[in-house]
C-alpha cells in the first residue's frame, strides 16, 4: 500500500512537471515572437536615428570643426538616443563614453572600480564591433550590442529542437542525440539519416504567415511524459508481482492451515481414543483380580466393555468421515436435538456453579439430509464449549430450532464470559482457542462439518464480554416426501 502511495504521489508531480514542460515551448516561441516583435519596433527607431544623423552630419558639414562637432554629438547626444547598449573605445580599446551596460555613465574608465572596468571589458567581447575612421585614420571603435538569431535563440530550450524551412531541410538543431552543430549540407549520408530519422519521432508544428509557409519546428514530448510512461509499466509489473507474491502466500498460509488442522485433528483423535482405551483397560485389570464373579456383576461389566466399545466405534466412525465423501440421509433434526440434550443434561454439573440445558423446537417431524454423526459431532463440540465458557459461573444454555425457507436454524446460545468482536471469526480458525488448555479444533471441524460437507453457514451471531454467546447453525431445508 505504501508503495502504490508513493507511486500515486510521483505520478501527480510528473504530470505537474509534464504539463509544465508541455507549456514551456509555446512560452518559449512567444517570448521570442515578443522579441522580435520588440526588436522590429526599434528597428523603426533605429531608422529614424540615422535620418536624425544625417540631417545633423548636413548641418554641422560645413563647419570648420566638423569633426569635433561630429564627435561630440555622437558621443554625446546620439549615445543617449538609441536603445542597445553602446561602448564607444579609443584606438587602444579603452571604453570612453558608454550607455545602458549596467555601468555608470558619468565616470571615466579609470575611475571606475576593478569590478566595473571588468564588466565593461567582458561586456565589449559579446558585443558587434564597428571601426570609427577619420580622414582614412583609425580613431576608435563603437561597440553595440546584437540582436539574438533564431539559431543561438533556441540553443536555451531544454527539449529536443529542430528547425527546417518549407520543404522539411533541417536548418538549425539542438539537443539532438549524436548530432553535431552544423550544416545539414555538410554532412554525410548517415549523419543526414540520424537526424532525418529523430525527426520522424519529434511534434511537428508549421510556421506559416496569411500568404506562405515559413517553415516547421520539430520538438520532442516533454521527458516527464517519458517517465510517467515508464512508471505506468513499473506499476503494472508490481501489481502482478504483488498479485503472485500474495497468491503464494495465501497457498502457504492455507497449506499451514492445512497442517494445524491434521496435527490438532491427530491429537483429537489420540484424546478421543485415550479415555475409552483406559476404561477398557481399567476393566481387564478389574477382571484379572478377581478370582470368581456371579453372572450379575459379570453382565454390568460386559455392558461397560461394550459402551466403551462403542464409543470407540463412534470415535473411529467420525474421524474416518473428515475428508471424505458423506452421503447425507433424511434426518429428523429434532430428534437429534433431543438426544443432545439429554445426554448432557446427566452429565452437567449441578452443585456449585450449576448448568442447566434447554430446548425449543419449531421443526418436530421435520427430516433434513444431513450426515447424523458429524452433525451430532459438531452439536457436542459446540456444547462443550458453552460449558467450558461458563466453568464456575454456572447458567444456562439455549438451544433453540426454527426454520424459514430455504434454511433450517440452529440457535445455541450460552451465558458465559464472551468473545470480544475482533473473536467473533477468528475463533474458527484451526489453532485458536480462548482457553488455556485446548488445540483450537472443535469450532474448526464444526465449521468444516457444516460449511464443506453440508453446505450451510456457521457463525457467532451475538456475543458481549462477561454476558454470554449466541452460535448460528444455517442447513440448507430438504422437505423429505415421508415428512411425519
Amino acid at each position: 500500500m505504501i508503495i502504490f502511495i508513493f507511486f500515486a504521489i510521483w505520478t501527480q508531480i510528473l504530470i505537474q512537471n509534464a504539463k509544465r514542460e508541455q507549456e514551456y515551448l509555446p512560452r518559449v516561441f512567444a517570448q521570442y515572437i515578443a522579441y522580435t516583435e520588440t526588436y522590429m519596433k526599434n528597428s523603426e527607431k533605429y531608422a529614424e536615428l540615422l535620418t536624425e544623423v544625417f540631417g545633423r552630419y548636413l548641418q554641422i558639414s560645413t563647419h570648420d570643426s566638423f569633426a569635433e562637432d561630429m564627435w561630440d554629438y555622437v558621443s554625446r547626444e546620439f549615445t543617449q538616443k538609441i536603445p542597445l547598449s553602446v561602448i564607444i573605445a579609443g584606438p587602444d580599446s579603452i571604453p570612453t563614453i558608454w550607455t545602458r551596460v549596467k555601468v555608470a555613465s558619468d565616470s571615466s574608465f579609470a575611475d571606475l572600480s576593478p569590478q566595473s572596468q571588468e564588466h565593461l571589458l567582458k561586456q565589449m567581447q559579446t558585443m558587434m564591433m564597428t571601426p570609427l575612421y577619420d580622414m582614412g585614420q583609425l580613431t576608435g571603435y563603437a561597440f553595440y550590442s546584437k540582436p539574438v538569431s533564431f539559431e543561438e535563440f533556441i540553443t536555451r530550450i531544454d527539449q529536443a529542437v529542430v528547425v527546417a524551412d518549407r520543404n522539411k531541410k533541417p536548418l538549425f538543431w539542438h539537443n539532438l542525440e549524436n548530432v553535431e552543430r552544423g550544416s545539414f549540407d555538410g554532412f554525410n549520408a548517415q549523419q543526414r539519416e540520424n537526424l532525418l530519422s529523430q525527426m520522424e519521432n519529434m511534434r511537428e508544428v508549421p510556421l506559416s504567415n496569411e500568404a506562405d509557409s515559413l517553415g516547421y519546428i520539430y520538438f520532442t514530448a516533454p521527458k516527464s511524459l517519458t517517465y510517467i510512461r515508464s512508471f505506468v509499466f513499473l506499476e503494472l509489473f508490481i501489481a502482478v508481482f504483488l498479485i503472485l507474491l500474495g497468491s503464494y502466500g495465501l497457498l502457504l498460509l492455507r497449506r499451514t492451515e492445512k497442517d494445524t488442522l491434521w496435527i490438532g485433528l491427530a491429537k483429537e483423535t489420540a484424546h478421543q481414543f485415550g479415555t475409552p482405551i483406559t476404561s477398557l483397560m481399567g476393566w481387564i485389570d478389574y477382571l484379572r483380580e478377581k478370582d470368581s464373579l456371579n453372572k450379575e456383576e459379570l453382565g454390568k461389566i460386559i455392558d461397560y466393555m461394550t459402551t466403551d466399545l462403542n464409543h470407540l466405534r463412534n470415535v473411529a466412525s467420525r474421524f474416518g468421515k473428515v475428508g471424505s465423501q458423506n452421503a447425507p440421509v433424511p434426518t429428523d433434526m429434532h430428534s437429534i436435538l433431543k438426544d443432545m440434550v439429554a445426554y448432557f443434561s446427566d452429565r452437567m454439573p449441578h452443585l456449585g456453579a450449576r448448568i442447566d440445558i434447554h430446548l425449543i423446537s419449531k421443526i418436530e417431524g421435520l427430516m433434513i439430509m444431513v450426515d447424523p454423526e458429524l452433525i451430532k459431532w459438531t452439536l457436542e463440540n459446540l456444547i462443550k464449549n458453552c460449558v467450558d465458557a461458563m466453568t464456575g459461573k454456572g447458567g444456562n444454555i439455549i438451544i433453540t430450532a426454527s426454520q424459514k425457507d430455504p434454511w433450517v436454524f440452529l440457535h445455541i446460545r450460552d451465558e458465559g464470559k464472551g468473545l470480544p468482536r475482533s473473536q467473533w471469526k477468528k475463533i474458527f480458525e484451526p489453532g485458536v482457542t480462548t482457553k488455556k488448555r485446548g488445540w483450537g479444533l472443535g469450532l474448526s471441524l464444526a465449521k468444516r462439518i457444516i460449511e464443506e460437507y453440508h453446505h450451510g453457514h456457521i457463525r457467532v451471531l451475538e456475543s458481549t464480554v462477561n454476558e454470554g454467546t449466541t452460535f448460528e447453525i444455517r442447513l440448507p431445508l430438504h422437505h423429505d416426501k415421508g415428512k411425519r
